[in-house]
């Protein structure tokens, strides 16, 4: 480390070293008091201890094997993994995305914010998230995770799981009636007149790829649409299974790359943009049309997140719109609808190529790791690596 550091900015890359080293062993910090020189960790069949005496003490404790974690416990490990554990959802630098900071309440409407400057959406957020109806829920916003995130899998691996960067990524994206009701909806909008008894009008040929791709993952593995069988899996999700996901996550990639190429830079950030914008509605909206008697097909599924999908199908005409007020008149609606399709199948591959730990990295009192302690590091350091009286300048800061 470097001689000229204060002992002050010494000891802050010290916490961010040690946040992040323990966090990529698949421990969880319950108590991060770098102010007061106190810090424990748990978990992967370890404790990991630092209290202020005269020195701080560093123990490293195994616990028997019998209490050991599962290896469900185990994450991916990578640096862009290492950004989820404080709360930042990495951006897909192909498609031109920035890093998006969502781990707290403020983070999540600044974020917003930025891809709806309306305030519409993050005022909605703000309605569902009242403490006397959903404090902690993200109706919609949750999409922000498959769509902006990139392909965090690696190939060849069935270690899927990831730390949550806030506080609840589920949505339709997430569950089975969101995939069964997209796929109706999707074969619906195949058979329908406008193609069916217009030969000058063909199907969008991504949409009837998108309609094959699905059908054969649905064929093939049973677990594509039950998402209650995808997450007993975990970490032992069959590599066929996530190779096939994976390839049409990547199928998809290469199309909305071609449109990003060839319409600008900022297509899909505006069209990602404009999907949540309309998606942060439904949950309120499927809840008045069940209240009104007008909710439609739930195919035997949850009713409410059922027509929550059948409402995202009814926004494919408001994203369009908005598309087109931000000034994209020069692409063909039939081509907005067909991006946006194949944004929302590559959300679902995305999703099964991926489980987030539920609650496992919070710190006491419940909250995520703070963003300021994140540092990239590709390199974790062994504890035999950091000296103890690097940790004596922590605990005197």
């Amino acid at each position: 480390m470097s001689e000229h550091l204060t002992p002050q900015s010494k000891a802050s890359a010290i916490c961010k070293k040690l946040a992040t080293q323990v966090l990529r062993h698949g421990m969880t910090w319950t108590v991060f008091r770098p102010e007061h020189g106190v810090f424990l960790a748990k978990g992967n069949g370890h404790v990991l201890r630092l209290k202020p005496q005269q020195s701080l003490i560093f123990e490293y404790i195994p616990i028997p094997p019998s209490k050991a974690q599962a290896s469900n416990a185990v994450c991916i490990s990578s640096p862009l993994v290492d950004r989820l554990f404080f709360g930042i959802l990495p951006g897909y630098r192909l498609f031109h995305l920035p890093d998006y900071h969502i781990g707290t309440t403020a983070d999540i409407y600044a974020t917003m914010y930025t891809l709806d400057s309306t305030g519409s959406a993050t005022k909605k957020i703000r309605d569902n998230r009242h403490p006397s109806f959903a404090p902690k829920c993200l109706f919609g916003f949750s999409d922000i995770i498959p769509l902006a995130s990139p392909m965090l899998r690696h190939r060849n691996s069935t270690i899927i799981r990831l730390p949550i960067p806030t506080e609840d990524t589920t949505g339709l994206l997430t569950h089975k009636e969101g995939f069964v009701t997209f796929r109706h909806r999707l074969d619906q909008l195949i058979a329908s007149p406008q193609y069916t008894e217009s030969p000058s009008l063909p199907v969008p040929y991504m949409v009837s790829c998108v309609r094959a791709k699905y059908h054969e993952l649905m064929q093939q593995f049973q677990e594509w649409e039950d998402e209650v069988l995808a997450n007993k899996q975990v970490n032992n999700r069959s590599m066929e299974f996530l190779d096939a996901c994976h390839a049409a996550w990547d199928y998809c990639t290469t199309y909305l790359y071609s449109l990003v190429t060839t319409y600008g830079t900022l297509f899909y950030r505006d069209l990602m943009a404009a999907h949540l914008k309309n998606a942060v509605n439904w949950w309120h909206q499927a809840w008045n049309r069940m209240r009104a008697g007008t909710a439609r097909d739930n195919y035997g599924l949850r009713d409410y997140i059922a027509e929550g999908m059948h409402l995202y199908w009814d926004y494919l005409e408001l994203i369009v719109e908005e598309m087109e007020a931000k000034g994209w008149l020069h692409v063909q609606r039939e081509v907005l609808r067909e991006a946006w399709v194949v944004m929302v199948f590559r959300g679902f591959c995305w999703w099964r190529c991926h489980w987030m730990m539920e609650g496992q990295d919070m710190c006491d009192p419940p909250e995520r790791m703070p963003s300021e302690y994140y540092v990239e590091m590709t390199e974790i350091p062994t504890t035999s690596e950091i000296r103890e009286e690097e940790f004596v300048v922590v605990g005197k800061a």
